[in-house]
């Protein structure tokens, strides 16, 4: 059974344009996601989606160079792309990562991919915003349950096809569904994905205090909470509603 984790990406980002290919001291953000990802011994194969649109091709070039796979497909139809693309990789088990979450800890992941092999789901999500800070999001489901959501959502609102898993959390009498739910530690208010120019600068100040492109979740949650005048850089920040 091939475990596929599938990072969504692209330069076109309404906020903040370009965001994912964005230096945090020299290296392309993307980097960081992907490279912290790879640590986890639970996922076979790392998938950089992205759209099929000229404006992609740095993002793309900055991904290859590094040895991560890619895979180009519809701009908009987001559920498409991963339909195919965990076609393409051979994917039985599919993870779905966005590319805008340098901070994404293997630990976590982790603990969401066992929580998936431990009960009969047909879908976990880490339990964001609600007892895990934003940055840390990671879902896992079944290639059987994303072709499902394929089938069912033709002709529905295009936000089923823009929003991967909507579909599946709207709906779940259809689905079997897990959440991975934080302790008090992690269950924070803090914006840890990048957004906005705010959530950039919040993540690159981490980035230079620990000097350590690992670190931990745990230890950068202690940090915040040790620091509340950096929560300030991006606490007015509102979350686009999906």
């Amino acid at each position: 059974m091939k475990v596929v984790c599938i990072v969504q990406a692209r330069m076109g980002s309404e906020r903040l344009q370009g965001k994912v290919i964005k230096p945090i001291l020299g290296k392309p953000m993307i980097l960081y996601t992907l490279e912290r990802l790879k640590k986890s011994k639970l996922i076979d194969e790392i998938v950089m989606a992205t759209s099929n649109k000229e404006i992609e091709q740095p993002l793309i070039e900055i991904v290859k160079n590094a040895g991560f796979s890619f895979f180009c497909g519809d701009e908009r139809d987001v559920l498409k792309r991963y339909v195919e693309a965990s076609e393409k990789y051979n994917g039985d088990v599919i993870i779905r990562i966005t590319g805008d979450c340098p901070l994404i800890d293997t630990d976590i992941v982790n603990n969401v991919i066992t929580s998936y092999f431990m009960y009969d789901y047909d879908y976990v999500r880490l339990d964001v915003p609600n007892t895990f800070a934003r940055g840390f999001d990671v879902e896992i489901f079944s290639k059987e349950a994303l072709k499902k959501v394929e089938v069912q959502t033709r002709g529905l609102d295009e936000s089923f096809r823009e929003h991967v898993t909507l579909y599946m959390y709207k709906n779940p009498h259809k689905f079997s569904i897990g959440y991975v739910k934080g302790e008090e530690l992690f269950n924070k208010e803090y914006r840890l994905c990048v957004d906005t120019v705010e959530d950039f600068k919040l993540v690159t100040q981490i980035y230079k205090h620990f000097k350590d492109e690992y670190v931990c979740a745990k230890e950068v949650i202690k940090y915040l909470d040790r620091n509340n005048e950096l929560n300030k850089i991006n606490s007015n920040i509102i979350q686009k509603e999906v």
